[in-house]
């Protein structure tokens, strides 16, 4: 009796072969190249192994990492605890400017700072010799530069981590302590931080692989100050080009990111922290009494400075002749920057296009499959949906440098290679997980029994998918749609290991913009990036808010 394959098993199908084609085998050639390179069998391990510079890449990789994330903690948990469980004046507020720089690009980042403490230049430093001071003051091409540029990037990893599991734990151990005389400090100490202990590892960990991984803030700060870390190293070797050791320091950094998983795993994954009880929760808030006002001083200016004054000097720098031009004098500034970056020179107004087309093409493509995807996971009992949920979700936890290094071996030969299109294809394998963890999240709050009922009125499925789930799934759509859009607009560390011959992305435009010494032209392109992706941001919130989630 001849068998007919059902919708929902051509979709999987379907589904299962443009995962197995876009990600499981890059990946397989990545591995099968480490063994069988050019230079003969097990030449990438054969530089790990011989290769002294290898082990200088990989501890200042491991050692900037470390330190970047202690002082991730050090920031990120006090933060989120007064943000949370205090009553600091203005919390929105400090929320909005903690996750500011986060949601930046790391390079516009990088060359917000560079404005503002590089040497002679730098205004700090400019400042500091108006006021009869000599030398630099400060030097942010230098490795506690870097820690400091990075650090106040990635700690907002912490500080959100620890922020969402304070809202959402039970207030009642907390309340027996304080019933049995402990103070709030004291409270705070003995019970609510060992309770959030596993968000913040979980927080550490990701501003851990996140240094790890970066490419922009290394590149653009470490390189200058001679500070070489296992993402820029890829970088240059795959100019000259040497495959071979782009393939092992690649190899160095995913077992960097998978020990550390590892690591978390082992500490608290058979340790029981239950904060979440079913029961409706309200944190208990903590009165500051007479030092509130001092702390929200420390807190607002620690912000101030960190956040929103280089911000402010990155756009006051757009506006700059140069770099050397009086910062008191009105003829000092221009519009032409703008103009340039815009409207005139050929790079940057191709790579405009070629990032919003890019952007385009991905995150609409990445919503749609990722749709298809998540219906697979959440609505079918189909063999093998979890494996599919686990390959979407691999990219993405994988340094960007590595996922661009396997595209190019498993790609190379194929017409898409440097063409327009391997860009978008590439930002589809990067960040597909976006698209399938958001739309599993809108799924999961639609009861089944509507799309039963539907179905027993004599409805099909597709039908039944377009007057009753889509519908529902709506927000969760645009709001995947937007997270996807918004990083793959100004994204460096994947683009600029894969971007083809005349099409450069706008990340790939600024980096070379930097190198090249036209510094005004790359802080106008950042001002124009750091508006837009503020304003995508703003409406990810509002999106997000509507569905009863929130925003960042």
């Amino acid at each position: 009796m001849e068998r007919k394959i059902t919708f929902t098993q051509a979709m999987w199908l379907l589904s299962l072969l443009v995962l197995l084609i876009t990600i499981a085998y890059p990946l397989a050639v990545l591995i099968y190249k480490s063994l069988f390179g050019e230079r003969g069998f097990g030449y990438a391990y054969k530089v790990i192994a011989s290769d002294p510079n290898t082990w200088v890449y990989t501890f200042n990789t491991v050692k900037l990492a470390v330190i970047v994330t202690f002082f991730a903690v050090i920031i990120g948990v006090p933060l989120a605890f007064l943000v949370v469980r205090t009553n600091l004046p203005g919390r929105k507020v400090v929320r909005f400017l903690a996750v500011l720089p986060f949601i930046l690009p790391p390079y516009v980042s990088a060359i917000a700072w560079i404005q503002l403490a590089a040497p002679y230049v730098g205004y700090i430093n400019r400042i500091w010799n108006g006021l009869g001071g000599s030398g630099n003051l400060v030097n942010i091409y230098s490795f506690p530069g870097l820690v400091l540029v990075m650090t106040l990037k990635f700690y907002v990893y912490v500080f959100l981590t620890v922020a969402a599991a304070l809202e959402q734990m039970d207030p009642s151990l907390e309340e027996a302590a304080r019933m049995s005389g402990s103070g709030p400090f004291k409270v705070a100490k003995d019970v609510t931080i060992p309770l959030v202990m596993p968000s913040i590892a979980s927080g550490a960990l990701l501003a851990f692989v996140a240094t790890c991984a970066n490419f922009g803030i290394p590149a653009l700060i470490g390189d200058r100050a001679r500070y070489y870390v296992l993402t820029t190293r890829i970088y240059s070797t795959l100019s000259i080009p040497d495959i071979d050791r782009a393939i092992a320091y690649s190899l160095i950094l995913v077992i960097i990111t998978g020990f550390a998983l590892l690591i978390q795993k082992r500490s608290f994954g058979r340790k029981r922290y239950t904060t979440l009880t079913g029961k409706t929760v309200r944190p208990a808030v903590i009165a500051l009494g007479r030092r509130k006002g001092l702390v929200a001083l420390f807190v607002f200016l620690f912000l101030a400075l960190t956040s929103v004054i280089p911000l402010l000097s990155l756009f006051f720098s757009a506006f700059l002749k140069n770099l050397y031009s009086p910062l008191t004098s009105l003829s000092s500034f221009t519009l032409n920057n703008f103009k340039f970056v815009l409207l005139e020179d050929e790079t940057t107004t191709a790579a405009l296009k070629t990032s919003v087309f890019s952007a385009f093409t991905a995150s609409t493509i990445v919503t749609l499959f990722g749709a298809l995807l998540a219906y697979m996971i959440v609505k079918t009992n189909v063999k093998g949906r979890l494996f599919m949920d686990w390959l979407s979700s691999v990219p993405y936890a994988l340094p960007g440098t590595v996922v661009g290094v396997a595209i190019i071996l498993a790609f190379i030969k194929t017409p898409i290679f440097n063409t327009l299109w391997i860009i978008p294809f590439a930002y589809f394998i990067r960040y597909l997980s976006y698209g399938v963890r958001t739309t599993v999240g809108s799924l999961l709050q639609i009861d089944k029994t509507l799309e039963e009922a539907s179905l027993m009125c004599g409805a099909n499925w597709l039908t039944t998918m377009k007057n009753i789930v889509l519908p529902l799934i709506k927000p969760g759509l645009i709001a995947a749609w937007i997270l996807v859009f918004m990083p793959t607009l100004s994204e460096l560390t994947v683009s600029i290991i894969i971007y083809p011959p005349n099409h450069p992305t706008i990340g790939v435009a600024t980096y070379n913009l930097m190198e090249e010494g036209q510094y005004t032209a790359a802080y106008a392109l950042s001002a124009v990036v750091a508006v837009v992706v503020i304003l995508v941001q703003l409406a990810v919130n509002r999106i997000t808010g509507k569905m009863g989630a929130r925003g960042l």
